[in-house]
C-alpha cells in the first residue's frame, strides 16, 4: 500500500512539475513540491500542503527517533560492541542513542543544507540496507525456518524472485544516486 501511494505521488508530481520545468532542488524543494497542489487546486492549497508536510515530517521524526536507536543497538550487539543479552546494557544504549541521534541528524542537516542531497544519501543507505536484508533473509531461511517451508518450490521461487528484485533495486538506487546509471533520464537533451 505504501509503495502504491508513493508511486502515485511520483506520477502526480511528474505530471505537474515536469511540463513546467520545475525540479525540486536545494532548500526550495518544499516550495517546488507545493506546486503539485497549488497549480491544480489554487493558492489556498499551499496551507493544506504545508500542514500535510509538517504532519509527515513530524511522524517520520518520531518513528525514526524510536526505531533507529533500536536498529543501531541491535547492530552493535551483533558486532559485539554491546552485550545484547544484558537488558541494562541494551536499554542504556537505546536511551543514549535516542537522545544523541536526533541532534546529530539536525547538525548534519545544518552542515549539508540540502534536503535533496540528504534524500540521496538516504537512498544510498537504503540501497545498502536492502542488500543486507537479502543476506539476512537467506541466512534466516536456513537457520530459523521450518523445513516444510524451505522445501516448498513456490516459496523458494518467490524468495529468489524477490531477492533478485531487491538486489537489482538496491544496486540501481546506489548507482542512480551516484549518477552512474546508463539509463538516459526523461526530458534531458543530449548535447
Amino acid at each position: 500500500m505504501c509503495t502504491v501511494c508513493t508511486l502515485s505521488f511520483y506520477v502526480i508530481g511528474a505530471s505537474v512539475l515536469h511540463p513546467q520545468g520545475l525540479v525540486p532542488e536545494g532548500n526550495d524543494m518544499i516550495t517546488t513540491l507545493s506546486h503539485i497542489y497549488t497549480d491544480t487546486l489554487g493558492p489556498w492549497a499551499e496551507y493544506l500542503f504545508l500542514a500535510g508536510a509538517i504532519a509527515v515530517l513530524f511522524s517520520v521524526t518520531v518513528a525514526s527517533s524510536a526505531s533507529v536507536p533500536r536498529l543501531w543497538t541491535n547492530t552493535l550487539g551483533l558486532l559485539g560492541v554491546v552485550n545484547w543479552h544484558d537488558l541494562r546494557s541494551r536499554t542504556r544504549t537505546i536511551r543514549i542513542l535516542t537522545c544523541c541521534l536526533p541532534p546529530v541528524w539536525m547538525c548534519f542537516f545544518l552542515w549539508v543544507q540540502s534536503p535533496v542531497l540528504m534524500v540521496q544519501i538516504g537512498g544510498i543507505g537504503g540501497g545498502i540496507f536492502l542488500l543486507a536484508v537479502v543476506v539476512a533473509v537467506w541466512r534466516l531461511r536456513y537457520t530459523g525456518v521450518p523445513p516444510r517451508f524451505r522445501s516448498n518450490p513456490w516459496l523458494t521461487a518467490a524468495l529468489v524472485l524477490s531477492s533478485a528484485a531487491i538486489l537489482f533495486l538496491g544496486v540501481y538506487a546506489v548507482l542512480d544516486t551516484l549518477g552512474l546509471t546508463p539509463v538516459r533520464r526523461l526530458g534531458t537533451v543530449e548535447a
